[in-house]
């Protein structure tokens, strides 16, 4: 038998993202830590401070874990600001292992810079140095930046197929606790660098053969990264027929960055229809006990819609699940009208056993739609049982985006938790295992 209790939160990150949580097993003391995405953005005063706030709770929890200055998993959704500010930190302060990327091309990936907005952060967030190097070349970034010398960096390409196969778990020549699953791919520019691999569509982690990691990226909306170039073309005056550099790039957020974010902020709904969705969870589980419950600091209303507080409990024994999963789709799409994500049928026939998902964008209109939504039959697994799907919304209050949107806290408002600078969801688990 096997006893593994553990706590994930959707933390108080404001207008960005960072989740993360800690899987122990009793019987050997392991304890895994997992974050994905680490960033926020400083759209009002005092925002970035709540993320590190939020940092310290996740270093020094009020339980003790041993080894809680390492990071297993790091996963990136993508590369806009909002969702990175956290990593040089992350990096410094915690034994990173390995690090799991969507792979964009560098012509492609440089117009991500735009997307910082407001003066260089002086407490420990990204600097526009920092965050300029970091776009330029990710894999040395992390390299430089960690204090960690072995730590591993994963890109996972986006290569337009739907009949992906997963490998799922090692069933015998599993050597490790923690260990990848997936086809290595080709890539010129990771050529012969031992610390940086890159893989086809299909890599996951598993934690021996008890819980599952597996992810799904979704390619760059081209026709949105040429608008944006345009647009930034424009503002810098620059001949129409030669495209932007890395270094007019480089010019134009240092001198131009108010009229480069508005740029941003235009497509931002094309823009960010991309990125690495993550799909995790216990597997192979006999009995397991669970709590969803939020951490409010104040009440908030947005027009008619009330702040739920959470407080679930639920239990399943011997219902054979394959997996309970927490579906993190960072801010890519599922609008048919704005480069949607297209789930291969091995990653959707997983997804009727999601019991948590995060709302993509931050809610945006743009890349939402309740019918598609609906077309995923997330948690239909659950449909006769009383446990709900609870839907969370990430988003700082007083941001000038609309995140949320009307029509998102509409469709989902008997199921959304607004995950804020204020409120964090908290989610736990207590699984016993009988099978070897």
């Amino acid at each position: 038998m096997r006893q593994i209790e553990a706590k994930f939160s959707f933390f108080k990150a404001g207008q960005g993202s960072f989740y993360g949580g800690r899987i122990c097993q009793h019987d050997t003391g392991k304890v895994f830590t997992i974050v994905y995405d680490c960033g926020t953005t400083r759209f009002i005063k005092g925002n970035n401070q709540s993320l590190n706030n939020e940092i310290d709770i996740f270093k020094y929890p009020p339980h003790y874990f041993p080894h809680n200055n390492e990071i297993d998993l790091l996963f990136i959704s993508h590369l806009d600001y909002d969702h990175v500010s956290g990593l040089k930190r992350l990096l410094k302060e915690f034994n990173v292992k390995n690090i799991i990327l969507p792979y964009i091309e560098k012509k492609d990936r440089q117009f991500f810079l735009v997307s910082v907005s407001g003066d260089d952060n002086p407490d420990n967030s990204l600097s526009i140095v920092d965050y300029i190097s970091f776009i330029e070349s990710p894999d040395q970034f992390i390299l430089q930046n960690s204090e960690s010398k072995e730590v591993k960096i994963f890109f996972v390409k986006s290569n337009g197929k739907t009949n992906i196969e997963y490998k799922d778990y090692d069933n015998e020549n599993q050597s490790e606790s923690i260990y990848p699953r997936g086809t290595p791919a080709e890539n010129e520019e990771y050529t012969n660098q031992r610390s940086v691999s890159v893989y086809e569509n299909n890599l996951q982690f598993f934690i021996e053969k008890y819980w599952e990691f597996t992810t799904y990226a979704k390619s760059v909306n081209q026709k949105a990264i040429t608008k944006l170039h345009d647009c930034l073309r424009k503002t810098l005056n620059k001949n129409s027929s030669k495209d932007l550099t890395f270094e007019d790039l480089k010019e134009i957020v240092t001198d131009n960055r108010k009229e480069a974010h508005d740029c941003y902020t235009n497509c931002i709904g094309d823009i960010n229809s991309h990125g690495l969705i993550l799909l995790h969870g216990p597997i192979r589980f006999e009995h397991l006990c669970g709590r969803v419950y939020s951490s409010c600091e104040f009440n908030h209303a947005s027009n008619d819609f009330n702040h739920r507080h959470f407080h679930d409990d639920y239990h399943f024994r011997k219902r054979n699940l394959n997996m309970l999963g927490t579906l993190l789709f960072g801010d890519s799409s599922i609008n048919p009208n704005n480069n949607p994500i297209d789930f291969p049928m091995a990653f959707k026939d997983k997804l009727v056993n999601v019991h948590i998902v995060q709302v993509p964008h931050h809610g945006s209109s743009e890349n939402w739609d309740f019918d598609a939504f609906k077309n995923l039959k997330i948690g239909d697994s659950f449909s006769r049982w009383d446990n709900q799907v609870i839907a969370v919304c990430n988003f700082g209050y007083g941001n000038t985006y609309g995140h949320p949107s009307h029509k998102v806290l509409n469709d989902l408002r008997s199921t959304i938790f607004m995950n804020t600078q204020f409120s964090r969801l908290n989610i736990k688990y207590s699984i016993i295992h009988y099978r070897p």
